[in-house]
């Protein structure tokens, strides 16, 4: 009876674990559904991704466009670099300096060149070359006529003031600060940081654009009561500015855009545009007349002036105005309404050589 009983028993107990597994086989089921559902999901995300990937590794290019520029290298591949992801054309920059690019022109060496991209002073230099085509388009258009040919052979794209960039610790101690060119000239208990008019053109056209507005013996007394203040002239337009931002003077002479790279890297430093007007150096583009892209060409200008790519340099620190006031990246600027002198355009080499050689030798180099 005993083996029966137990028997009997185990059979139950069996019979009843059946049941229990039957009912947790479609919460088994359910719950493979789900893993296996998990698992397509992350499959299709993962071929998704790759091949998004690999679209964006693999760009075709429709056409080439050559660019002679005197711009910074690393600026010139970001250019090229967002106008292939945007227009599906390449941009070949050949980086060379200005006096080989005029050169090249003067003797037809330009075999393939599109475009060139410089400052407008090389394309001054191209135009009375008559090595220029005119174009014109809606946004061209609307590029006000200081930053742009009379002829439209050349178009200004964006530009960078000369500001006088002030450590803010001086403007909290002082009541009373030099606004001007004539109050930074008079202020005897100042210390100036500036970069040498000899090794830069940027710095060089505060030199040529006072000497057009004030003529050049006003400009160069200006110059020498300057110099009495300069503690120091420097190689490189970001010298001043980290100069200022270190304590080391109280304000620079310096180019804006240098300022508002050490403004957003946090230092105590602000920007004032001098009440009596500024000089700037305007970089500027161009058609080659010869050129057998014209319609490409024409539409690179177009982007030139747009906000895509202001926005792609300025993520990279390089902090340019626009010429387009109609853009948004211009309204982000505050100095928007900047009294300018004389375009710096105005001096042919020769004069420029003079103003400069007299400026070494009367003020410069002299005690």
């Amino acid at each position: 009876m005993t083996l029966i009983a137990c028997f009997l028993l185990n059979k139950e107990i069996i019979s009843t674990g059946s049941e229990s597994m039957r009912r947790y086989i479609p919460l088994l089921i359910i719950g493979l559904c789900i893993v296996f559902m998990v698992l397509a999901t992350l499959l299709y995300t993962t071929q998704s991704v790759g091949k998004k990937e690999q679209a964006n590794k693999f760009i075709p290019v429709t056409k080439t466009l050559t660019v002679y520029t005197t711009i910074p290298v690393e600026m010139a591949s970001i250019i090229a670099s967002e106008y292939q992801k945007d227009a599906n054309i390449q941009v070949n920059f050949i980086p060379i300096a200005k006096e080989d690019l005029i050169n090249n022109f003067q003797h037809n060496n330009i075999k393939d060149v599109d475009m060139v991209l410089a400052d407008s002073t090389v394309l001054e230099e191209l135009k009375s070359l008559n090595a220029l085509t005119s174009n014109i388009s809606e946004e061209e258009d609307i590029v006000k006529e200081r930053f742009k040919d009379n002829n439209n052979s050349w178009i200004g794209v964006w530009y960078d003031p000369i500001v006088f960039c002030y450590n803010l610790d001086y403007v909290k101690n002082n009541w009373q600060i030099p606004l001007t060119w004539n109050d930074l000239a008079q202020n005897n208990n100042i210390k100036i940081a500036m970069t040498d008019f000899m090794v830069a053109s940027a710095a060089a056209n505060v030199l040529y654009s006072l000497s057009q507005d004030k003529n050049i013996d006003n400009t160069m007394l200006l110059m020498q009561q300057i110099h009495a203040k300069v503690v120091r002239y420097a190689k490189y337009l970001s010298t001043p500015v980290r100069m200022v931002g270190m304590g080391e003077a109280d304000v620079a002479i310096a180019v804006q855009s240098e300022t508002l790279r050490y403004i957003n890297d946090n230092y105590p430093i602000s920007i004032i545009y001098p009440k009596d007007g500024t000089a700037y150096q305007l970089t500027a583009v161009g058609i080659v007349k010869d050129s057998n892209q014209q319609v490409e060409a024409n539409n690179f200008i177009k982007w030139l002036l747009s906000d895509d790519i202001q926005i792609s340099l300025q993520k990279n620190r390089y902090y340019y105005v626009p010429t387009n006031y109609t853009s948004l990246t211009y309204k982000e600027f505050a100095g928007k309404n900047i009294r300018f002198l004389e375009k710096n355009n105005i001096f042919d080499e020769n004069a420029k050589k003079a103003i400069l050689d007299e400026w070494v030798t009367n003020v410069r180099l002299k005690n």
